[in-house]
């Protein structure tokens, strides 16, 4: 056994050549252990996901704005390429746990310098989302409101005030978290469904049902192509939050049972109901008039809700977009902070985030670091727009929450094909018995369908580009960040090594 020196002192257990380091023997401030079941760590992950969010904001966009009647075919190539990467992502999550997730593994799996890139790009992404969600939860919330009771309150002062209240309640521990994000979760699935029973049980729309849209070989066709890449890109983006259950592990009861399980439960259960309910969105109205509906800024599916079911019905939508997207929001500070802390434990990141408070055991310092990054992102937004703030569909859904999430999943989805690789080399490196499907093959697939998303976007970025010009720096900023985050790595290495040797090494037991 050898001994990193170092502040705070560790220990570093060697097997078969790869370090790794207890955080149980470390001295570090831990989370709270055994605080959430199988069901508390698949309500973090789904709500994080967010199937009303992903359903109202992204559907409509992605079809009045990409792959049109084909939709529902982006949502069924994604379940497919993720839930293929899900099958090696579980192997490697059996064999080690940690709050880092994806940084500890790619950290084992590619080095490092990579874990490093993959660290802060991770921990940037998740920021960047809840900055996006606060976005479409101000939207819907100064929409709904300001039309329910004659309210004339700016969409900025909405988004703040859910930016501290994430704050306030993520002070607490892990399990007040489950339970709010657990309720919002069940009653935004159970709006979807009856939105689904309401278009198939009438036979859909003026065309019907529209079984064509699940033809995902349509999703490279002349014309629909063009604009393929954004659909495509909003369809991967409405999985945003299942990858993340990994950095619940030391929080679980049964890590090695519940991460797996409720890895694949969130992937295969998220992807069957999105495509369920993209095709009931397509179906809801005539082929000929879809790119223009899906397009209204009243809400398409508020309009196809009261069509097909009652004024009652679109109401109560509404209100659980409210809850859904807030929850969406708090998920994904959950999972911001929990990067801050899993790098600032091993002092990669300020020491102080890597604090835990002493009667809830929460990262309370990377949380509210998080929120005061969130809130400077939403007022720069703000005030970029001009006076006033700017209008909340303009500025709120179109520019925070559209251009803040495909920021950030450029950046997940170039991580999960990292973290492919990282699983091939991980387990031929430790020559595991696992078959060489899980190990292998699954992984490539997985990074060849992420990278081909990529692809679709950037190709096709001039889709977007009518909407804001900031989607010419989304490439530049992406790249600029990995390659500041790969050379912080290698000046730690020679300036500081001791440090550099605990990059993504800290797990909640030896590997």
């Amino acid at each position: 056994m050898a001994t990193i020196k170092g502040d705070p002192p560790v220990e570093v257990r060697r097997e078969d050549a790869v370090e790794s380091v207890s955080a149980g023997e470390s001295g570090v401030d831990r989370l709270k252990p055994n605080a959430v079941g199988l069901w508390g760590v698949i309500f973090v992950a789904v709500t994080g996901a967010a199937p009303i969010s992903a359903m109202l904001f992204n559907v409509p966009f992605a079809t009045g704005f990409g792959t049109g009647l084909y939709t529902p075919a982006a949502f069924l190539f994604a379940t497919v390429i993720l839930t293929i990467f899900s099958i090696g992502y579980v192997a490697m999550a059996r064999k080690m746990r940690a709050a880092g997730g994806f940084y500890t593994f790619i950290s084992h799996g590619l080095g490092r310098e990579l874990g490093m890139a993959a660290g802060i790009c991770g921990a940037l992404a998740y920021a960047l989302f809840e900055v996006s969600l606060l976005g479409g939860f101000s939207y819907f919330a100064a929409t709904n409101f300001n039309d329910w009771f004659g309210w004339e309150i700016p969409w900025i002062l909405f988004a703040l005030f859910a930016a501290v209240l994430i704050s306030v309640l993520c002070f607490f521990d892990v399990e007040l978290s489950v339970r709010i994000l657990g309720f919002a979760l069940i009653t935004e699935v159970i709006i979807l469904v009856i939105f689904d029973v309401l278009v198939f049980g009438s036979g859909g729309g003026p065309d019907g049902i529209q079984l064509e849209a699940l033809n995902v070989f349509q999703l490279t066709s002349p014309g629909v192509g063009l604009a393929a890449g954004v659909g495509l890109f909003l369809a991967f983006w409405s999985w945003v939050g299942f990858e993340a259950i990994p950095n619940y592990a030391e929080e679980s009861r049964d890590p090695k049972r519940i991460i797996p399980r409720a890895t694949l439960i969130s992937v295969v259960g998220l992807g069957i109901g999105y495509v369920i309910t993209s095709l009931a969105f397509v179906s809801a109205f005539s082929e000929r008039t879809l790119v223009q509906d899906a397009q209204n800024p009243d809400g398409p599916f508020f309009v196809a809700m009261e069509n097909f079911g009652t004024n009652w019905l679109a109401t109560l939508m509404q209100v659980f977009i409210l809850t859904g997207s807030f929850a969406c929001a708090m998920a994904f500070h959950n999972v911001a902070m929990r990067y801050f802390y899993a790098m600032g434990r091993e002092g990669i990141l300020p020491k102080a985030l890597g604090r835990t408070h002493r009667t809830h055991r929460s990262p309370y310092i990377a949380s509210v670091t998080q929120t005061a990054l969130a809130v400077a992102l939403v007022l720069a937004w703000g005030i970029g727009a001009g006076f006033g703030f700017g209008d909340a569909f303009d500025t709120a859904y179109v520019r925070i929450y559209t251009m803040m999430a495909v920021q950030g999943v450029v950046w997940i989805l170039a991580i999960q094909a990292l973290c492919a690789l990282a699983v091939i080399l991980w387990h031929r490196r430790h020559k595991h018995p696992d078959s060489a499907l899980v190990v292998v093959v699954c992984p490539i697939i997985a990074i060849v369908g992420q990278v081909f998303a990529i692809y679709l976007l950037f190709a096709n970025i001039d889709t977007l580009a009518g909407t804001i010009g900031y989607v010419d720096l989304i490439a530049p900023i992406a790249v600029l960040t990995v390659v500041g985050a790969l050379a912080y790595a290698m000046v730690l290495k020679r300036r500081n090594r001791a440090k550099f040797d605990l990059i993504g090494r800290m797990i909640d037991e030896g590997v």
